[in-house]
């Protein structure tokens, strides 16, 4: 039995049971009252009398009958009409349809529950172009290496290259840069999941920072890069240890790729109030233009470069410190530099 049905005999059975008491108790009163008044001819006087009220009470009880078996019709339509509505609309959301609309407005439970669902429509709609966007990232970041290692093996086949090791190395590159972006996919997964949790514990933090510098030390002395550090040891915060290690590995990393041989990169512990502590990273690199940094934590937004990143590294950055309750800020210059504050609440 439909809803709407269901709700109008309920109305309707609700109204006949009154309507039926009140008439039994008229009925019951109207009898009584006239059995007090001594008249002559008592008994036929009554008898008609109760004919009367028994008459116009069928005739009473049939006519509302049908007014209210139609009108509770009426109302259970009115009531279930918009509850029908956002039905309809939650199924159109299941079959993929976007971009509906809901016509009831009134600001009820009901209407606020159409504005949710509308809410819904338009963060599914922002959720799927970003799925196709990031679909289509993957595929060319996949594509690339994979070519190159095709091109490779293809070369070596055809006796065009000889399988010398710098051009082994070429290969294994490639490798490298597809298990990388396995690894930073996996990890990006990890942090976009409900369950995802830090593991915060004090931590002393300068000692942290000097290991994400030590762990690209290769990197930084093949460059010869001058590296100064100005940390405050005295600073302990509630932090993810290999958490933080992975944001300053990043963003040193991004640092790497845009400072040139020679180049200087300087690292700032501090306080910025009695709650929160500031790791600033500045480096004398190419510097970004504006679009790019203001895109810079998008997922696979790489900018006018020839970076062989995968783009998803700096948006793994910024969900990081934001698990941390902090933020994370670049400003830059092209050909001047850039610089990545990071602000991190010291309390748990």
């Amino acid at each position: 039995m439909k809803f709407n049905i269901r709700i109008a005999l309920i109305i309707a059975a609700f109204s006949l049971t009154m309507l039926l008491i009140i008439t039994a108790i008229l009925l019951y009163k109207g009898h009584e009252h006239l059995m007090m008044l001594k008249l002559k001819d008592a008994e036929e006087v009554i008898h008609h009398f109760d004919m009367a009220l028994a008459e116009t009470a069928v005739w009473s009880i049939g006519l509302l009958f049908i007014i209210i078996l139609v009108s509770s019709f009426f109302i259970a339509r009115t009531l279930t009409k918009p509850i029908q509505e956002l039905n309809h609309f939650a199924l159109q959301l299941v079959k993929g349809k976007r971009d509906l609309n809901i016509t009831y407005t009134i600001d009820d439970q009901i209407g606020q529950l159409g504005q949710s669902l509308k809410t819904l429509d338009k963060t599914l709609s922002v959720y799927e172009v970003r799925r196709k966007e990031m679909t289509q990232d993957l595929a060319h970041e996949i594509r690339n290496p994979l070519a190159s290692v095709k091109s490779y093996l293809s070369a070596f086949e055809d006796g065009v290259w000889k399988a010398t090791p710098k051009r082994l190395e070429g290969c294994i590159e490639e490798i490298d840069r597809l298990i990388l972006l396995v690894g930073e996919l996996d990890t990006l997964n990890d942090i976009n999941s409900p369950t995802f949790k830090i593991n915060k514990q004090l931590h002393q933090v300068a000692p942290i920072i000097e290991s994400a510098v030590i762990s690209l030390a290769s990197e930084l002395l093949e460059k010869k890069i001058e590296v100064n550090l100005t940390l405050d040891q005295s600073i302990f915060a509630f932090v993810d240890s290999l958490r933080l290690n992975q944001i300053l590995h990043n963003i040193i990393k991004n640092a790497l790729f845009h400072l040139p041989v020679k180049g200087t990169l300087a690292i700032q512990l501090l306080n910025k109030s009695q709650d929160e502590l500031q790791i600033i990273i500045s480096d004398n690199g190419s510097g970004m233009d504006e679009e790019t940094s203001s895109k810079l934590f998008e997922r696979h937004y790489r900018g006018q470069n020839n970076y062989k990143g995968s783009g998803i590294g700096m948006t793994i950055t910024k969900k990081l410190v934001e698990a941390h309750g902090g933020q994370v800020f670049v400003k830059s210059l092209l050909d001047k530099g850039t610089t990545f504050t990071i602000s991190l609440p010291i309390s748990s």
